[in-house]
């Protein structure tokens, strides 16, 4: 399993209309190439709702072909071409499979329904409205009840003027294959949930959890995405422009894993925040007085412990009092994750 995933709206799919800026027609085109990159990354899992063509052919959206060439005509686009953006889309609804299939909940009858901001506002068609409000309430849902057997997920729609959408409905029906929805009562009964939003891959990575994921993961892809959001989020922190694909310099032992989730199982919910700084420093060079190197004695002056297959150094960062990371420095500027260390004299590092 993936360590988060993704629904797009149909929205995110429909030709802007032609009143629109020359500025959003081109994040329009620039969004979808970004979301079809998406489909080639194995850390995040993108679903469509089984309605989406279905909506955008019901609002006569679809096919593109006659709404892309006078859209490309009005806003001056030539870096791409219409084929280019309509084999974009195409492939993104013929790849792209359900998260009803997905996630076993089928369809919700549901009334009064209300959302904090409304996001309703920016779907460019009635049967587009239609299906993005069934698939916030069906997404509330799954948020609600079944958060420790989904991974992260998130609506990519239009347009994202906040991160959470606060839901409320009252539930006629809902129709499920799930043995984690018991618990919720219907016929009628009213339901409060939220679900996370965002229209661009910045409020993707903002929407995520990567403590979460951290604590989470069963294999090295799943912790190096969790570092990879730190990463980034951190860098966004700085004022810098972060690169998602930049984590040179990171290589992960075969018992750092291990190590981390013992500890996190045992040392609470604030624990892999901790663990994810220190990883997050020691990759950015940062507070380097947390940084000491583990020698081959008790003494200040006894030589650095060295790897006899390629001299690499053995390091030690503080996580917090009692818990140390420990990883290889290589010559070649990698950085090698070995353990998490407890206690605080455990200056043991696998090799």
């Amino acid at each position: 399993m993936s360590s988060a995933s993704v629904t797009i709206d149909a929205g995110v799919l429909a030709v802007p209309h032609l009143s629109g800026t020359t500025e959003d027609a081109h994040l329009y085109v620039e969004m979808l190439f970004h979301w079809s990159r998406l489909l080639e990354e194995h850390w995040v899992d993108i679903y469509m709702s089984e309605r989406t063509s279905e909506a955008l052919f019901a609002d006569k959206l679809y096919p593109l072909r006659d709404h892309l060439i006078r859209f490309f005509d009005a806003n001056g686009i030539i870096e791409y071409t219409v084929n280019d953006i309509a084999s974009v889309v195409n492939n993104l609804l013929r790849l792209t499979p359900h998260f009803e299939t997905n996630f076993k909940i089928r369809e919700v009858l549901a009334e009064q329904i209300s959302m904090t901001p409304d996001i309703l506002e920016s779907s460019p068609g009635e049967s587009m409205r239609s299906d993005l409000e069934r698939c916030v309430v069906l997404i509330a849902i799954l948020r609600e009840y079944c958060r420790d057997s989904i991974p992260e997920h998130c609506l990519i729609v239009r347009y994202a003027p906040r991160r959470i959408v606060n839901v409320r409905a009252l539930i006629q029906e809902l129709e499920h294959d799930r043995n984690d929805l018991d618990t919720l009562s219907t016929s009628p009964s009213v339901f409060d949930g939220k679900i996370l939003i965002c229209h661009d891959f910045t409020g993707l990575i903002g929407c995520l959890d990567e403590s979460f994921i951290l604590a989470n993961s069963t294999d090295d892809q799943g912790l190096e995405t969790a570092i990879r959001i730190a990463l980034y989020k951190s860098r966004l922190e700085r004022g810098e422009d972060p690169d998602w694909d930049n984590l040179q310099g990171l290589r992960v032992g075969h018992s750092f894993i291990r190590t981390v989730h013992d500890l996190c199982g045992s040392q609470g919910d604030a624990f892999p925040a901790k663990v994810l700084r220190a990883i997050v420093d020691t990759l950015d060079r940062k507070n380097l007085a947390a940084t000491h190197a583990i020698r081959t004695g008790p003494g200040g002056g006894d030589p650095q412990l060295t790897r006899a297959t390629d001299r690499a150094g053995a390091m030690r960062r503080d996580i917090d009092r009692n818990h140390h990371l420990h990883y290889w420095a290589c010559d070649n500027g990698v950085v090698e994750l070995a353990s998490v260390s407890f206690p605080h004299d455990d200056l043991s590092i696998p090799e």
